[in-house]
């Protein structure tokens, strides 16, 4: 498993998420989004903030680790005077500021990790399997068509009106697998993590699917704003758009050959204007 942590209050939420109770998930989606809040506000008022107990805040700081608020406080003081950045993004409109914030975070995870080889993988991998499902399938079908751009041999799964079984049974050691689990998953998902367990697989989820990452070999994680009534994908269709672009510079002319054949294909057809 790989985490992208960019903090080490991020990384003590992604390692403690499995074992956290739903009210301290409120706690740690709050914090994991806004860590500068942590510098700015009491203990009160963060319970106030996540219309929680100040009981559960406490117990929560020292479910990872600290022995209480000011320990924390004074950690990532800490990592901000070395240099690590804490959030500060100065928008009016509420919902604009929860993505600018995550995407910072997505932007520290990225930083931290070894991103050449997931995008290795994307290039090497025999074929990549793509699979969404509800909210997660018109992300894997973008990062699909996307991808296609670049190499062949891109699958989505499952097929319409097909169950997934076959499907995942049929993956091979030199596959690469991008599973996108983003809230309100399917039932089902927990046993497509248990089976991919072990195999070459990226997950990309949003701060909800921080409970799977020890299944999986790669986990990336796009905060999503939980106030809003109806979610902003900007973080995971920018994830998107950051692999694809790397996939398609790393490939080179091999790449610019494919796309401009299918640009040819589409013309011949008449599919576009």
């Amino acid at each position: 498993m790989t985490l992208m942590p960019h903090h080490s209050l991020s990384a003590r939420i992604t390692e403690q998420y499995a074992q956290l109770t739903q009210t301290s998930r409120r706690v740690a989606d709050f914090l994991q989004l806004n860590p500068e809040k942590v510098l700015i506000l009491s203990t009160a008022e963060i319970a106030e903030s996540c219309s929680v107990s100040k009981t559960s805040v406490s117990r929560f700081i020292r479910q990872l680790g600290y022995d209480d608020h000011l320990a924390l406080r004074n950690e990532l003081m800490e990592e901000r005077d070395s240099g690590l950045p804490v959030i500060t993004s100065e928008i009016s409109d509420s919902d604009i500021q929860s993505d600018m914030q995550a995407l910072e975070q997505l932007w520290s995870q990225l930083a931290s990790m070894n991103t050449q080889k997931m995008v290795e993988s994307l290039i090497n991998a025999k074929r990549i399997k793509v699979i969404g499902y509800r909210n997660g399938y018109p992300l894997a079908m973008h990062f699909r068509q996307q991808l296609m751009q670049c190499r062949t041999g891109v699958d989505l799964l499952p097929l319409p009106g097909q169950t997934i079984g076959e499907d995942l049974v049929s993956i091979e050691e030199d596959d690469f697998v991008v599973l996108f689990g983003i809230r309100r998953r399917v039932a089902q998902f927990e046993h497509i993590v248990e089976h991919l367990k072990g195999k070459r697989c990226l997950l990309i989820t949003d701060q909800s699917g921080q409970k799977y990452a020890d299944k999986m070999d790669q986990v990336i994680i796009c905060h999503m704003n939980n106030e809003s009534p109806l979610d902003s994908y900007a973080v995971p269709m920018s994830l998107i758009s950051f692999l694809v672009n790397k996939v398609y510079r790393v490939l080179g002319q091999q790449a610019t050959t494919l796309s401009q054949a299918i640009a040819a294909s589409y013309s011949q057809l008449n599919e576009l204007e």
